[in-house]
């Protein structure tokens, strides 16, 4: 049962003045209250319900804001708008994984900061690390989120549990401090792949019952009288609606109404549309302070871009809203489904909304990269463009994507490039599976084509490198790397895939001071140690290599490689019996680990176990994928065997 109220006709755009008057019946519990912001990922409106207890009871002691718009469905553009008051196309983080912040714009974190308010903040997802520049004005920004450095391209999707969000939330609030606070924490445990600890069902909506019992441990702890608390969604779910499953690819309600609820004066339930860049400014005034904010109900999704589709923006007045990528279409809400006549007043206001963003990064191929396509031998086609496909009628396409690249089903994928053959998400996604598949002469192809295609990307000239040193070709890695260095400088898992390319380039000095840099922009990334412990091994500096290795497992416990480099440091040292036990210890993490068999059968050799390193050997031999990216393990099993 819903208990939210419907919608009420209006046909006024969000002004200032309504938001003074309806700040005005917020009134302010104390002189300096304390201010608890909790938003919650990807958590539809018409789930705060009977099931969720704790945020109903909210919403009841307070405003509820029951028609409140996202500015757009993404997990980091929308909360650099909520933090800030900005539209997306005003501070400028348009998508996921990009930024940082701008430094200049202040964020309620920086207000209340110099408001000599204690200033905490505790995330759930590695999209909003620190190095998106969210973490400015918070003197504590828990972003210490375990990352699988076994599959460094999952970085972005690295996430916790609200429970240990929450855990290390309340231990900052426990601590003693005179002054006010501001805190904001994150749960994200509404997103994909929904799944909560038992005995909560693992579905979207048993996530969302997760989630509200993290709110409640909140507001349980907290002194509600001297506390403002502000719960906010980021932006929805589709769930299936308009043919989309998750967020991110359209711009309708399912995914950008959320939940708004503003606890700590008075009252009511507010059917006024709103959008959450008034969240900022509304917090602000609440605790006597001051921030500006755009009132205008607009939202945007440039993730489709990366398709080479078109991306979307919309304009809500009241119930009227207008979405326009290729083509434009007018809505009565809450009807979505069939569009009216194209309301072009409010069409004419979207557009100039759209004149205002601020400028952004290159897109087309500056001479640079044209000269480094050349001189690789690539070719930029330059008859080969994005479709610029309305994201809307591509979305059955994007579905079909989401399940194949969920299990790297290669006829699907293949399929999928053949409809949409200059989509750089395609080509890369196909490319990976190959690449997984143990098939690196189909997978170079695709991803220099990629690499082509989108040349001003960073990310597909990544992938390219990576895929290049697991090919054994260093020389090109190393200057397709550096080309990803030149365009994300400040990406640390670049510098990682440089470095092991100037390795295998034979630059052992040059590479440390690439994992040495990646250390600098993230100081917890484990790969860089690990990398930095296979430099000082090679080198032969055996404890300043374990104590790199260490350092990497302290940060990952779960990292194969690192268990891998110990283990060789124990041959070297003549202790077989640890370098058996780190082998094996790095199989049960990945058992197809072909390295660490192929280590864990010469340390049987050299312990003495001759006749179980030659079955190891053999088995290995029979269990190796066909392939030039396995050929190293191959010869050396093979000439083991020989001897």
């Amino acid at each position: 049962m819903n208990h939210r109220r419907p919608i009420h006709p209006s046909s006024f755009i969000f002004h200032p003045l309504l938001l003074a008057i309806l700040l005005a019946g917020c009134a302010k519990p104390t002189a300096h209250p304390n201010v608890l912001l909790i938003t919650l990922d990807t958590f539809r409106a018409d789930r705060v319900t009977a099931r969720t207890p704790n945020l109903l009871k909210l919403a009841e002691s307070g405003i509820d804001y029951t028609q409140a718009d996202a500015a757009a469905p993404l997990t980091l553009p929308s909360h650099a708008t909520i933090l800030s008051g900005l539209l997306p196309l005003h501070h400028g983080i348009r998508n996921n994984g990009v930024g940082p912040f701008p430094k200049e714009r202040p964020t309620l974190a920086t207000v209340f900061a110099g408001a000599g308010y204690r200033t905490g903040a505790f995330v759930s997802s590695f999209v909003l690390d620190h190095r998106f520049g969210l973490n400015r004005g918070f003197e504590t920004y828990d972003d210490d989120i375990a990352r699988d450095p076994n599959n460094p391209n999952a970085t972005l999707d690295a996430q916790r549990r609200g429970g240990e969000t929450v855990d290390r939330a309340l231990a900052w609030l426990r601590r003693s401090d005179p002054r006010p606070w501001f805190a904001w924490v994150h749960l994200y445990d509404a997103h994909t792949p929904y799944a909560p600890p038992p005995p909560y069902a693992q579905t979207y909506d048993g996530a969302v019952q997760y989630v509200d019992d993290q709110v409640g441990r909140l507001l349980g702890a907290i002194d509600r009288a001297t506390t403002i608390v502000v719960v906010v969604g980021d932006h929805g779910e589709s769930l299936g609606e308009h043919g989309e499953l998750t967020h991110g690819l359209l711009l309708y309600e399912s995914t950008l109404h959320v939940p708004l609820i503003v606890a700590g004066g008075e009252r009511r339930s507010e059917s006024a549309p709103i959008s959450t860049a008034a969240v900022a400014p509304m917090i602000a005034h609440l605790a006597g302070l001051t921030m500006s904010g755009d009132d205008r109900i607009y939202a945007e999704t440039d993730y489709p871009k990366s398709f080479g589709w078109s991306g979307l923006t919309s304009l809500r007045d009241g119930n009227r809203k207008v979405i326009r990528g290729t083509r434009a279409e007018t809505f009565e809400l809450p009807n979505e489904s069939k569009p009216v006549e194209t309301d072009r007043r409010l069409l004419a206001q979207l557009q100039q909304i759209e004149a205002t963003a601020i400028a952004a990064g290159p897109s087309s191929v500056d001479e640079e990269t044209r000269s480094k396509l050349a001189s690789l031998g690539y070719i930029a086609p330059r008859n080969a463009k994005p479709s610029n496909e309305d994201a809307r009628d591509m979305a059955p396409l994007f579905r079909r994507y989401q399940d194949a690249q969920a299990v790297n089903a290669i006829p699907q994928l293949q399929e999928l490039v053949r409809e949409d053959p200059s989509n750089p998400v395609f080509l890369s996604t196909l490319a990976r599976a190959y690449r997984q598949a143990g098939a690196l002469d189909r997978a170079l192809p695709l991803y220099r084509e990629a690499v082509t295609l989108s040349p001003a990307d960073a990310d597909a000239w990544y992938n390219l490198a990576s895929a290049l040193s697991d090919a054994g070709k260093a020389g090109e890695a190393k200057d397709v790397a550096a080309e990803a260095a030149r365009l994300a400088p400040d990406r640390p898992e670049i510098h990682n895939v440089l470095g092991i390319a100037l390795v295998g380039s034979g630059d052992v000095s040059a590479a440390l001071s690439e994992f040495q840099k990646a250390l600098v922009l993230d100081p917890r990334n484990a790969r860089s140690y690990n990398n930095i412990g296979n430099i000082y091994r090679i080198s032969g500096k055996l404890d300043a290599a374990e104590a790199a290795y260490r350092k990497a497992l302290e940060i990952a416990p779960n990292y194969a490689d690192a268990l891998n480099g110990l283990g060789v440091i124990a041959v070297q040292r003549g202790d077989t019996k640890a370098a058996i036990d780190d082998f094996n210890a790095a199989l049960k993490i990945a058992p197809s680990f072909y390295e660490a068999r192929l280590n864990r059968a010469i340390a049987m050799r050299v312990g003495g176990d001759r006749k179980g390193a030659s079955d190891e050997l053999q088995q290995l031999l029979r269990d190796l994928p066909p392939g030039p990216a396995y050929d190293s393990q191959r010869t050396a099993a093979r000439a083991l065997l020989s001897r």
